[in-house]
């Protein structure tokens, strides 16, 4: 069972319940809007199921909300999960992280007790902030049982631009603009590179120029295709934008992006890294990190893209056709380059059992040790996710 709370922090019982509640809609009128089976609602709503972050979309969508994280797997990805690592996604520049979204939730200890958070006040400063620890924690502290969940109202207005940049630096200072425009609603830097490939495998052409593009949206109470418009006569493009200022058009746009994900295993299953730069540096390990590859796999493919109003960026290496030996020394080397430049080495994924060697790289051995205690505290028999996070 998920607990929800509606953009105007009222506490709720069930996901379904509380919407419903909202909204004033009957079980049936919800899953005729949402286009979902009233069993599979019910089957929600009682607790029996747990949605992927699509199916609470499209509930609080028939409602006349939103929910502020959306990433590409959200037709598989559960909300336990995504609370548990903390995750972002295409919304993070609006919204935050899955974090900003968790006002309360339940939780089972190793020991088999529940700590439970479920404030019915907007502003509660007892004791430790027990929610936030859990969150990000990749299950290495208790099971997430509960949720209460904040969800916002739905913009009546929106409009998406994808624009083309001749170089990185043109468009990494677009993005440091654009990031604080009014209604900001997405900021997604995307690599030529990977169009070219969703063009000749999807037959998803981009409508631009440039070597690099981003996808900006603004989403507001009012219409912002004027603001949007001020907004790119500042910067240096690379020809003319493409703007989609009715859904149909705003769908082919985002097409484009979410394209990107579809195309990253075409030829096998890539070499993955997820990152977070300062904005100063993303255009450096562009160029640092190609060559790193070059060296290591000659054959390899670099695709850069992601969310640069954040600086979390996904580094796929596609064709990377390595044995162990040399895919971890392609890996350590990655991870160093991205600790000098003044990166994290674990963004939105997590740290999980892969980086686990490199956390020393973004976080000082105090930092560690006081992690270290918080999981003896919780977990002291070690049985939570032991290979997850720490050596």
């Amino acid at each position: 069972m998920l607990g929800m709370l509606s953009s105007n922090d009222r506490i709720a019982g069930e996901l379904i319940g509380e919407i419903r509640r909202e909204s004033g809609l009957s079980q049936a009128e919800l899953a005729r809007r949402s286009g979902m089976q009233r069993s599979v609602l019910s089957a929600y709503e009682h607790g029996h199921r747990q949605p992927a972050v699509a199916a609470l979309a499209r509930i609080a969508a028939a409602a006349g909300l939103e929910f502020g994280v959306d990433l590409a797997a959200r037709e598989t990805a559960t909300l336990g999960g995504m609370a548990s690592t903390d995750a972002g996604g295409l919304r993070t520049v609006r919204y935050g992280n899955m974090g900003d979204q968790v006002l309360g939730l339940e939780v089972a200890l190793p020991d088999g007790s529940l700590v439970r958070r479920h404030s019915r006040v907007r502003r509660d400063n007892t004791g430790y902030d027990l929610a936030s620890l859990f969150v990000g924690a990749e299950g290495t502290l208790g099971v997430i049982t509960q949720l209460d969940l904040r969800l916002h109202p739905t913009p009546a207005h929106r409009v998406t631009a994808v624009c083309g940049f001749a170089g990185l630096p043109a468009l990494v200072a677009a993005g440091r603009s654009f990031r604080d425009l009014d209604g900001i609603a997405a900021l997604e830097m995307i690599d030529a590179t990977g169009t070219a490939i969703t063009a000749e495998r999807l037959g998803v052409a981009t409508p631009v120029e440039g070597r690099w593009l981003l996808l900006v949206e603004l989403a507001g109470d009012r219409d912002l295709t004027e603001p949007l418009a001020d907004a790119l006569d500042t910067v240096e493009l690379c020809g003319e934008p493409a703007v989609g200022v009715d859904a149909a058009a705003q769908q082919r746009l985002w097409r484009l992006r979410e394209a990107i994900t579809e195309i990253l295993g075409v030829y096998g299953p890539p070499l993955k890294f997820d990152v977070s730069l300062p904005l100063a540096a993303v255009d450096e390990f562009a160029h640092r990190s190609a060559k790193l590859i070059a060296q290591h796999a000659p054959d390899a493919i670099p695709l850069l893209f992601g969310h640069v109003g954040e600086g979390n960026l996904h580094l796929n290496v596609l064709r990377c056709a390595l044995d162990a030996d040399r895919e971890g020394a392609l890996y350590t080397a990655m991870m160093e380059l991205i600790a000098g430049l003044g990166g994290n080495v674990s963004s939105e994924h997590g740290v999980g059992s892969r980086k686990r060697a490199y956390i020393g790289m973004s976080r000082e051995p105090a930092d560690i040790a006081a992690m270290r205690a918080v999981k003896a505290a919780f977990d002291p028999t070690g049985y939570l996710n032991a290979a997850v996070m720490f050596d």
